[in-house]
């Protein structure tokens, strides 16, 4: 029989980063549950994949498939807001901007959110994304029920407390393996400021600060800034009452470091003026990005710039959770245990220390920054950061390679691929894993590394029960990729 939703077809698909491409066969976009019902149907009957994409943010291209995949940009409107319960009830395709943005009209926000608030909810929820906070969960913790349409058991209601509350814990950090989101509640909090705090220090004074700031701060993260011995610390918190911020320098001011270097290494550059200081770091690095000395000095501008932006700001949580992420990048991130909130174990500094240490003696053209962030536990069980302890808290250690240009694109894969190889080995080392809009099957190349990688999973989550659930909801795994199935194979 015919699909119910008539499909885009050979559609060229990539994630944002460009880094993955396919041309996907089909592509569906319904317009109701009733016809993602229907379609969900069709596609089992019919033995047809129908790999679920939300805006296509995960560098690793985690939902994409050339034989057949389900957009649920059609589906994302905002259902309910319940005041009194501080919840937002919204369909799988709303945007995580736009449901900061409803919530605003009713004094209300979400606990916490990535750097970039373009994602879909589901795709955001399903992969356990995070912000920064050693108090503060993954965000699937936030979903408090969900609408699951499966194959195996029809359109599942799903829910924190009751007879669903096992499943609904797997089923909130399901990959888009398990079933199609419909739609979400979540639970949010009221609207605050912060007062953000951001520094320059080095290792030695980092450690002795380390525990009280994550102790202390609602949001810290760290940008370490390899070939130098700064660490860029910015912390948050709800200001004091009549707290003023002391200004940063002005912008001219701040990015003169990276001017200065362009101008000496290009004198041919052209007019700087309302360069940005991404912008200024992007003209450096395309110069010679391969190069690690280039690279080092490169950074070393950009150290000086973060010690001309210590300073200050008061602001909506908002407009502070965000910040500028940089041009087109390559991208490996992790997520490893490091004590408990009241005894953190320092592992998460010896983690960045060490990679740094290998980045310098095997020269890395590692750009900066290495960002650090942390959070607590979650209570889904394919999260990365699960613990069945509580007060466990986890951090997220990222490392890029900027993809300066086509040219050298190719060479910049494969030169970040030796890269985020050390990355994977440290990972391992220190009893971790990585974000699954991250983890990419090409820094795992041969069947050694493959191997490696899956005994690592196979040691962090309990794969044995989660492919129980995917054949009972998905038996013809419609829903499947080669990622998640190379990835999750027992």
């Amino acid at each position: 029989p015919a699909a119910p939703v008539e499909p885009e077809r050979a559609v060229d698909m990539s994630n944002w980063s460009g880094t993955h491409q396919v041309t996907a066969e089909c592509v569906f976009a319904p317009e109701s549950r009733q016809d993602l019902e229907k379609l969900v149907g069709w596609a089992s009957g019919a033995r047809r994949k129908l790999r679920p994409i939300g805006t296509g943010l995960s560098p690793n291209g985690l939902a994409l498939d050339p034989r057949g995949m389900l957009s649920m940009s059609q589906m994302d409107k905002v259902l309910h807001v319940d005041e009194k319960e501080q919840t937002i009830t919204v369909e799988a395709g709303a945007r995580v901007s736009q449901i900061l943005e409803e919530l605003q009209k009713y004094d209300l926000t979400l606990e916490n959110f990535s750097s970039i608030t373009e994602q879909q909810i589901a795709g955001w929820t399903q992969t356990s994304a995070h912000g920064t906070g050693a108090r503060i969960p993954t965000v699937d913790e936030m979903v408090t029920r969900m609408s699951l349409v499966t194959p195996g058991r029809g359109t599942l209601e799903l829910s924190k407390t009751g007879p669903t509350a096992d499943l609904f814990r797997w089923a909130r950090v399901g990959l888009g393996t398990l079933g199609v989101v419909a739609d979400v509640t979540l639970k949010c909090i009221p609207k605050y400021a912060l007062h953000e705090r951001t520094y320059c220090t080095t290792v030695e004074e980092l450690r002795k600060d380390h525990e009280r700031l994550l102790q202390t701060y609602r949001h810290v993260r760290y940008m370490w800034v390899p070939y130098t011995d700064t660490v860029v610390v910015v912390v948050s918190d709800v200001p004091e009452e009549g707290a003023v911020a002391k200004d940063q320098l002005p912008e001219a001011e701040r990015v003169k470091p990276l001017r200065d270097l362009l101008e000496e290494l290009k004198p041919d550059c052209g007019n700087l003026d309302g360069d940005n200081f991404a912008q200024l770091r992007e003209k450096l690095l395309v110069l010679d990005p391969l190069n690690p000395k280039h690279v080092a000095r490169v950074n070393q501008a950009e150290a000086e710039f973060w010690k001309r932006s210590e300073g200050e700001r008061i602001a909506n949580s908002t407009d502070i959770l965000g910040f500028e992420c940089g041009g087109v990048q390559w991208v490996l991130e992790n997520c490893f245990p490091c004590g408990n909130i009241d005894k953190p174990t320092m592992a998460d500094i010896d983690y960045v220390v060490e990679i740094k240490r290998i980045i310098e003696e095997e020269g890395i053209a590692a750009a900066s920054p290495i960002e650090q962030r942390w959070t607590s536990r979650s209570t889904s069980p394919m999260s990365p950061a699960y613990s069945a302890r509580e007060g466990d808290i986890f951090s997220w250690v990222g490392v890029i390679m900027y993809i300066t240009d086509e040219e050298n694109a190719p060479a910049i894969r494969e030169k970040f691929r030796e890269y985020a190889m050390r990355h994977a080995d440290l990972t391992f080392k220190y009893g971790g894993t990585f974000h699954w809009a991250k983890v990419d099957l090409n820094f795992h190349g041969g069947a050694g590394r493959l191997r490696e990688l899956r005994r690592n999973l196979q040691q962090r989550f309990d794969l044995a029960r989660f492919q129980e659930i995917r054949r009972s909801l998905d038996p013809n795994n419609i829903f499947g990729n080669r990622l998640t199935d190379h990835a999750l194979r027992l």
